[in-house]
């Protein structure tokens, strides 16, 4: 591609590098089944149709679960490759269906033969905006921890941020980031309380940790809210005298009667 920027040609280069890998990890080789084994059938309906997302974790994820799905219907191995691409359809929508239908399907299409790996690399090329590498590095670096969805969340959307990236960061650089973006007092207590150094606990232990403090926290705040409504008189308990006379005044209307 003539004139391209060779920071978006090495995210490119790199992102075809991953779909080709997933290819060959997952459909290299067709899955057999032991002696006596009945094989259960994959149900491809939870796959979420590709309409053509522009970020590439969106057809990332699809193309992971496509590929696991052929996996576990037999289509794995060199020999299921057009098999592969005849069925691929019926998990796409929108534009990307209509891509593929006029380029890989059509009678009249300018290129006669793909293979499983072309198509979703040309999918990338078509529907991907390399662009968007910026977006996600400036979105992975500004991320931070919201109350309302919690620390997994906040884990979570990093991590997407990160798979959209030109060049995938390190442990080093999604534990810094993970702990920049935390509120301080969740900080301090993991440190302090807990013991974890950044320098020798993965981010996945400060997540776990996290999540333990998150959740003390609620059971916390749900308590103190509770002792505070009972403090302001909102739920008064009945005296047992008041319970007694009430008791005794119910019984002498049942005698009169």
């Amino acid at each position: 591609m003539p004139g391209m920027n060779e920071a978006v040609k090495i995210h490119m280069d790199h992102m075809h590098d991953c779909l080709n890998h997933l290819v060959d990890d997952s459909l290299g080789v067709r899955f057999k089944f032991p002696d006596g084994v009945k094989p259960r059938r994959s149900d491809g309906k939870h796959i979420r149709a590709y309409a053509g997302g522009h970020k590439f974790s969106q057809l990332e994820d699809w193309a992971m679960d496509v590929c696991y799905h052929l996996a576990a219907c037999c289509y794995g191995g060199d020999d299921m490759d057009q098999e592969r691409i005849f069925v691929l359809h019926e998990f796409m929508d929108g534009e990307a269906r209509n891509w593929f239908c006029r380029h890989v399907l059509h009678m009249n299409r300018d290129k006669p033969y793909w293979t499983f790996k072309e198509v979703l690399i040309e999918l990338y090329n078509r529907f991907v905006n390399a662009a968007m590498m910026q977006e996600a590095c400036e979105a992975f670096r500004t991320a931070v921890y919201d109350a309302q969805t919690g620390v997994q969340t906040f884990y979570d959307d990093l991590v997407g941020h990160a798979q959209n990236m030109a060049v995938y960061p390190d442990e080093f650089t999604i534990r810094e980031t993970f702990l920049d973006g935390i509120p301080a007092e969740m900080h301090r207590a993991l440190i302090h309380d807990d013991n974890l150094s950044p320098e020798v606990n993965t981010v996945t232990k400060f997540l776990a940790y996290a999540i333990c403090y998150e959740q003390s926290a609620w059971t916390a705040t749900h308590y103190d809210q509770r002792s505070s409504r009972r403090a302001t008189g909102q739920h008064q308990p009945v005296k047992v005298g008041t319970f007694l006379a009430k008791h005794s005044k119910m019984e002498q209307n049942c005698n009169l009667r």
